[in-house]
């Protein structure tokens, strides 16, 4: 009874809108047709494992391509506070980002999101994390889309329970 009763209250925040394998394998196009005007991106396992340190060439061509489409935005929103690593992801992509944003907490999104002008509900939150990306995207009525974590061994031993909790939330 209270198993059935957490996932009933956390369920609607914590299902995402799409899921994907990668971020190779989202409609971008669609999403555009969708009404989706903004793009924000996670970085840390969702564009590159933990361990690289420069964003692949098949990920910079995305990221050209999805450019060309004409979304209004398309920035990095991570919540790693190595500053220096982000932004020189952000250089390679030549992308805004936003370093230590405290998801799931909204705050962060709904800053950047009045400094832009940006009507959250024509964004988009692309991400690995169900109670991070997922969680503050349903919380500000994004869309939410959920993608595989690139590389869930490598990990710190924290982000592998996570990891378990997420694939066990799924399967519910």
């Amino acid at each position: 009874m209270i198993k059935q009763r957490f996932i009933a209250s956390v369920q609607p925040y914590l299902n995402p809108t799409q899921v994907h394998e990668s971020i190779y394998d989202i409609d971008f196009i669609e999403l555009q047709t969708l009404g989706i005007k903004h793009l924000f991106f996670d970085v840390d396992n969702t564009l590159m494992s933990y361990s690289e340190t420069n964003v692949s060439i098949k990920c910079m061509a995305l990221f050209n391509d999805i450019q060309l489409i004409g979304f209004d935005t398309v920035m990095l929103m991570s919540n790693n506070s190595n500053v220096d690593r982000i932004e020189a992801v952000a250089k390679q992509l030549q992308l805004p980002a936003v370093t230590f944003a405290c998801k799931p907490f909204v705050f962060t999104m709904r800053r950047v999101a009045a400094d832009a002008a940006i009507n959250l509900n024509e964004a988009a939150m692309i991400g690995d994390q169900l109670l991070t990306d997922i969680a503050m995207a349903n919380v500000l009525e994004m869309r939410s889309i959920f993608v595989e974590p690139m590389d869930a061994e490598h990990v710190s031993g924290t982000k592998k329970m996570q990891y378990t909790f997420q694939k066990w939330l799924m399967r519910q």
